[in-house]
């Protein structure tokens, strides 16, 4: 891809708003720009942790396998977002595994570059800083929901987040699209497929939303968190 390609995509990621045109350029000569297919596989667990990944478009699945051997999805990533932040937490191997959900544009860059450029800028610093301690947050209501909510409460908290992180607002409601599949939904739940179908269609059956593998759409928004 062309470099000014990359930069444009940089230049409009949120996490770099307001940055200066030294620490822009820094980025965009430090890193590298891809298309990744949906169910590629960015690293596994156990992996050294060296890199930094900047998600201009696409989904992003965060697991991590249980000692029984068991998947856990932990976070979906969207646009605009960064993942294997760890490593500038001094998390040398990760725990965590990343799947591709939906075909993305992932820009990544070394541990080392992004520590370099985060020294010489306290902005970007400070912005880093804050996006960690949001995606700390999420997190902290995702296991929240596990412990604490049935199966209809925490597929309604992850749709209203789902929503809330991908969804256009439109005239009668809001609109995502692509929808994910009942599998994808469950494994971000801890439900099963067969609990994820019979909710969704209840909740088409009072109304509160539309879908197919398109798109899901909201036609009543009081339910939303």
């Amino acid at each position: 891809m062309a470099e000014k390609t990359k930069l444009w995509y940089l230049q409009n990621f949120n996490l770099f708003e307001d940055m200066d045109e030294r620490t822009m350029m820094g980025l965009d000569q430090n890193s590298r720009m891809q298309e990744t297919p949906k169910k590629e596989i960015i690293y596994f667990p156990d992996e050294p942790n060296n890199t930094i990944y900047f998600l201009k478009s696409g989904k992003i699945k965060i697991s991590r396998v249980t000692e029984d051997g068991r998947s856990t999805s932990i976070q979906l990533i969207g646009p605009g977002e960064i993942f294997g932040e760890s490593a500038i937490l001094g998390q040398e191997r990760h725990e965590n595994s990343a799947e591709v959900v939906e075909d993305a544009i992932i820009c990544s860059i070394s541990k080392e570059n992004f520590e370099d450029l985060l020294n010489k800028s306290a902005r970007l610093n400070r912005s880093v800083n804050k996006f960690i301690g949001f995606r700390l947050r999420k997190i902290e209501s995702h296991i929240e929901d596990l412990v604490f909510k049935n199966a209809r409460e925490r597929i309604e908290a992850f749709l209203s987040r789902y929503i809330s992180t991908f969804g256009k607002k439109m005239i009668d409601g809001w609109m995502v699209r692509p929808f994910l599949n009942h599998q994808e939904i469950a494994e971000l739940t801890a439900t099963t497929r067969q609990t994820v179908n019979s909710i969704l269609n209840d909740m088409v059956q009072e109304q509160k939303i539309e879908y197919t593998r398109r798109y899901l759409r909201t036609t009543s928004v009081d339910w939303l968190q």
